[in-house]
């Protein structure tokens, strides 16, 4: 070969620029950064694709039922009051904030199929302004107005037209405005216990013996709960949320069941609290479709997110009653055992305190305006 056809090589020159190499914390942060891009792409859509399954739209043609009246034993010793004698007036002006979320979390009991009353209402909130969560329990027997229907306990709401009159029934008589829904049903309920691994929750003697022969545990080989802290599984968690007969701290009737509802809540949001944002993601696929709601993807991610970031400040769940102490009185309408708001206007304005707190000095919350008649 001759040497003009030979290539040149060129000669490598210690003056000649070389490849750098990335250090080795570069190298790590990008892989972490790869791994949450990956993490964060199938966690969006597991979310998407779940959300499909739970994801109702509101339907103001939701077709109303018959009117459902309670017909409660062993309350004869109630006065009895003649219902066109009382007067309920309306929380006409509705407080609102956007600092503050609401959600409306309710738990269905549809014994015998159809659409069963919500005997389980409360208003999760988020208020950014004061960096608080926040749980309101709204008692099942409230004898309240009810748009489009006769005065009854608040839990008829839902039976009677759907969840459309419940949000209209909560906005009309306590003047707070809901960002959107989550409904449960027993089953749900169970599965929901269940995904999370069950809840600690502390029960006392009498508690003990009452569940462990009737049926509010339904199956009988979970009657085994003991005098302390149980952890629970699906169905015994349902059956201590169910009791009403019992006292508890002090407590009795269903004031002592709401107060077992924020027991169970507040379990539950434990169980959340000591799990790690991957475990989270895990359980995605396992509670979305356990439960139905009517907010949008854009506004669920939202909340989630303003959710955790209150956590993250201040991890307490603060919790309310209502009615209020002091502010009703248990008496007897149509034959059924009523908690009446006494007075009306006390239950509002303790209700909107709790909830919106700091919140309310905002020119964009506009307060309650109500007359108190009974």
């Amino acid at each position: 070969m001759k040497d003009k056809d030979k290539k040149e090589i060129p000669e490598i020159s210690d003056d000649m620029p070389k490849q750098r190499k990335l250090p080795v914390w570069a190298k790590i942060v990008i892989g972490v950064v790869a791994a949450l891009a990956v993490i964060i792409g199938i966690a969006y859509g597991v979310f998407s694709y779940n959300y499909g399954k739970i994801y109702v739209k509101n339907n103001d043609n939701e077709k109303a039922q018959e009117e459902y009246f309670d017909q409660d034993t062993g309350i004869e010793d109630l006065k009895e009051i003649d219902p066109d004698k009382i007067h309920l007036d309306s929380a006409d002006s509705v407080s609102q904030s956007k600092d503050v979320i609401n959600i409306l979390v309710c738990g269905e009991e549809a014994i015998g199929g159809g659409r069963g009353r919500t005997d389980s209402i409360m208003i999760a909130t988020v208020n950014r302004k004061d960096g608080a969560l926040r749980l309101t329990s709204i008692m099942r027997d409230t004898y309240v107005q009810i748009p489009g229907f006769s005065d009854n306990k608040i839990n008829a709401a839902y039976h009677n037209g759907g969840m459309k009159t419940l949000l209209k029934t909560i906005h009309k008589n306590f003047g707070i405005d809901v960002d959107g829904y989550v409904l449960v049903n027993f089953d749900s309920f169970q599965q929901v216990i269940e995904a999370l691994g069950g809840v600690d929750i502390k029960l006392a003697e009498d508690e003990v013996a009452y569940l462990n022969k009737t049926n509010y545990i339904s199956e009988r080989s979970n009657r085994t709960l003991h005098v302390g802290v149980n952890h629970m599984n699906g169905n015994q968690a349902l059956g201590y949320a169910r009791i009403r007969y019992v006292q508890k701290d002090g407590q009795y009737g269903d004031f002592a069941r709401t107060l077992r509802h924020r027991t169970v809540m507040s379990a539950i949001y434990k169980k959340l609290m000591d799990k790690s944002a991957l475990e989270l993601i895990a359980m995605v696929p396992k509670l979305m479709p356990l439960v139905k709601t009517n907010i949008d993807k854009a506004d669920l991610v939202n909340y989630l997110y303003q959710g955790v970031e209150v956590r993250s400040h201040n991890s307490k769940l603060e919790t309310l009653n209502v009615p209020v102490e002091g502010a009703y009185k248990i008496t007897r309408v149509r034959s059924m055992s009523v908690i009446l708001p006494d007075s009306l206007d006390k239950n509002v304005r303790a209700m909107q305190k709790f909830i919106y707190g700091s919140a309310l000095g905002q020119e964009n919350s506009k307060g309650a305006e109500i007359t108190v008649g009974q």
